[in-house]
């Protein structure tokens, strides 16, 4: 799943990345990559879903930074 929040307000739609990686994430799929134009933006998702048991890692790409969410090992309740 793709989550491109690149040029928006303040990067990406916190509320509904909040759901889907607490909440949805094991259900839809296997990782989650989430593009945005701020590092600090990106470092706030790394700690959300880090906080939510996934395993995650931040990539600078050409103009934008990327968040990879891996949610194979953990389990919706």
């Amino acid at each position: 799943m793709l989550i491109d929040g690149r040029g928006e307000d303040e990067s990406v739609p916190y509320e509904r990345l909040r759901t889907l990686i607490t909440q949805e994430a094991c259900l839809l799929s296997d990782f989650i990559e989430v593009l945005v134009d701020r590092e600090s933006s990106a470092k706030k998702i790394n700690i959300l879903a880090s906080l939510a048991g996934y395993e995650t890692a931040i990539e600078k790409r050409e103009g934008h930074w990327a968040l990879k969410v891996d949610t194979r090992h953990r389990r919706c309740r």
